[in-house]
C-alpha cells in the first residue's frame, strides 16, 4: 500500500507535488485552528466569565451573610429598627407582618434600585438581623419590589 502511495507520488509531476505540499499544509492549519486553538480560545472566554460571575457572587455573598465582614458587634433587630432604616433610605414599606417565631414578613413596592440596596446593606451591616427568602422584581418602569423574612 505504502509503495503504491510513493509511486502515485512520484508520478506527480514537480509542480503537481508541490501544489499537493501547499494543499496539504492548508489543510494542516485549517484544522489546527479550527479544531484545536478556537476551541482554546472560547474555553479561555467561558473560564474568565465563570470567574468574574463566582467573584461578583462571592462578594455579593460575603456582604450578605451576617456572620462575616463585621466591623463589631452589631445593634439588637427590633421592628422599630426596620421603619427607622427604611425611613433613612426613604423606602416605603408597604406591609409587615410579624411571625410567631420572632420574624417579620415585609412588603416593598415602588423602590429605586440604589435605594432599596442601600436599605439592605444598611439592615444587614448594622444590626444582628438575617434576611430569609429575598425575592426581588422589576417592574417595567425599573422600580423593584421586594418580598422578604428578618430574623
Amino acid at each position: 500500500m505504502i509503495a503504491r502511495a510513493s509511486g502515485w507520488w512520484h508520478e506527480r509531476e514537480p509542480r503537481e507535488r508541490l501544489l499537493l505540499l501547499i494543499l496539504s499544509v492548508i489543510v494542516a492549519l485549517f484544522l489546527i485552528v479550527f479544531i484545536v486553538i478556537l476551541p482554546l480560545q472560547a474555553a479561555k472566554t467561558n473560564a474568565e466569565s465563570s470567574l468574574t460571575r463566582a467573584k461578583s457572587d462571592l462578594a455579593l455573598v460575603s456582604r450578605l451573610n451576617p456572620t462575616q465582614g463585621t466591623a463589631g458587634p452589631r445593634a439588637p433587630f427590633e421592628r422599630s429598627v426596620l421603619i427607622t432604616v427604611a425611613g433613612a433610605q426613604n423606602i416605603k414599606l408597604t406591609r409587615v407582618q410579624p411571625g410567631g417565631d420572632g420574624t417579620f414578613a415585609v412588603w416593598i413596592d415602588e423602590a429605586e434600585t440604589q435605594r432599596l440596596y442601600a436599605f439592605f446593606d444598611d439592615l444587614i451591616g448594622g444590626y444582628a438581623v438575617t434576611l430569609e427568602r429575598v425575592v426581588v422584581s422589576a417592574d417595567d418602569n425599573g422600580q423593584l419590589s421586594a418580598q422578604f423574612t428578618v430574623r
